[in-house]
């Protein structure tokens, strides 16, 4: 009896509560017509498929040629390309297929979604929205197994290194290419949907945020941070990261144990900034080089640091995993004379390296030289 009676005091106690204490808008909301709300979702969707489509392509630009124009830094890391995708409907799920039908006009057919500027098959005159009838005289399917006819008929072509002639169909007229597969550097630049103003490089391949490109327009910029990280990626700086990691931690705990305080602790946060810093410098230096060979505008790097000052004060003249903003405006400025001075002079634009011997020819990820930027910093 005590319980049910304990029971009804507290279901009292909270009908009091949510009477006095109920919170909720107190204004007449209007009537919505859900005809309406399911077509604003509609161009909702349109406008996110449009910005990514668009977006896509330029991303696409700017790295072609960086990926292409820059094979022989990347040693081992090349792989042949055409800078090509071609799609139809059934690569599409939910409200993008939907999108991708009605304003794309896309279908069953096999059709060309994107062309990187200046690639192979860009220069042969393959253009977006071309619909691909045949491969080399062999006519491709509808529907599901477009998929499996390019991974046939297409991919292994493409790997080798072989020509491949496309037979395509652009509004009424019916066009050949022949695509040259040339070679270029194996890391993918992909594009992901993300509101933060990022970019990052995995070791293999390179995110750039959606956020990153809508906050800078301008294609010079988007070079640049593309070039930076790809840089990374030649440079090895993921995996050396990842080894400096395991010897920072095993002096830690040699310290630690040693000292009985944490002095091994300390020197491993500083270990790590203080290589952090030195692979964005290495990463700015060898990323304005590859930025130059592709043939895109370089000299504007240095302004690009003064805008980002205007927005983090707080970085001028402090640094942690990134240098000081005003010792990378400098660094940068000598890199770019050192650019110049090279292609005045007819030279190969080569990042200048380090030489540890003379029997030893350095390679790219042994390391820069950075007195070449006049920074005058250690190993």
């Amino acid at each position: 009896m005590e319980a049910v009676m304990l029971m009804v005091r507290n279901l009292f106690l909270v009908a009091t509560l949510a009477f006095l204490f109920g919170c909720g808008a107190v204004t007449r909301r209007p009537d919505i017509d859900e005809g309406e709300v399911a077509a604003e979702a509609n161009r909702m969707y349109e406008m996110v498929v449009g910005r990514d489509q668009q977006m896509a392509k330029r991303l696409g630009d700017i790295s072609t040629p960086l990926l292409i124009n820059n094979a022989d830094l990347c040693e081992s890391k090349t792989r042949y390309v055409v800078a090509m995708a071609a799609r139809n409907l059934e690569d599409f799920r939910g409200r993008r297929r939907d999108v991708m039908e009605s304003v794309y006009e896309l279908d069953e057919r096999i059709r060309v979604t994107q062309v990187g500027r200046e690639g192979p098959a860009h220069i042969s005159g393959i253009r977006e929205g071309d619909v691909i009838l045949a491969v080399n005289d062999i006519q491709t399917p509808r529907g599901m197994a477009a998929s499996a006819f390019f991974k046939v008929h297409v991919t292994p072509l493409v790997e080798a290194g072989k020509p491949i002639k496309f037979s395509l169909l652009r509004k009424a007229e019916k066009i050949t290419a022949l695509v040259q597969p040339v070679m270029a550097c194996d890391y993918p630049v992909r594009l992901l949907t993300n509101g933060d103003i990022q970019a990052y490089a995995t070791g293999t391949s390179i995110t750039v945020y959606t956020g990153l490109m809508s906050a800078f327009q301008d294609d010079n910029i988007l070079g640049m941070v593309v070039g930076h990280e790809m840089a990374h990626n030649i440079m090895g700086h993921r995996e050396k990261k990842q080894l400096e990691l395991w010897k920072d931690i095993y002096i830690m705990k040699v310290l630690n144990g040693a000292t009985g305080t944490n002095a091994g602790t300390v020197y491993a946060n500083f270990s790590y900034l203080d290589s952090s810093v030195d692979y964005e410098f290495e990463a700015d230096y060898v990323g304005l080089y590859l930025t130059a060979r592709a043939g895109l505008d370089y000299e504007g790097a240095p302004e690009f640091l003064r805008k980002l000052a205007l927005d983090s004060p707080g970085a001028i003249n402090r640094s942690s995993t990134h240098p000081k903003l005003a010792e990378r405006f400098v660094a940068q400025e000598a890199a770019i004379a050192e650019i110049r001075k090279k292609t005045a002079l007819g030279q190969p634009l080569i990042p200048e390296m380090k030489i540890e011997s003379a029997e030893k020819k350095p390679t790219m990820k042994d390391g820069w030289a950075p007195v070449a930027v006049g920074l005058g910093m250690g190993n």
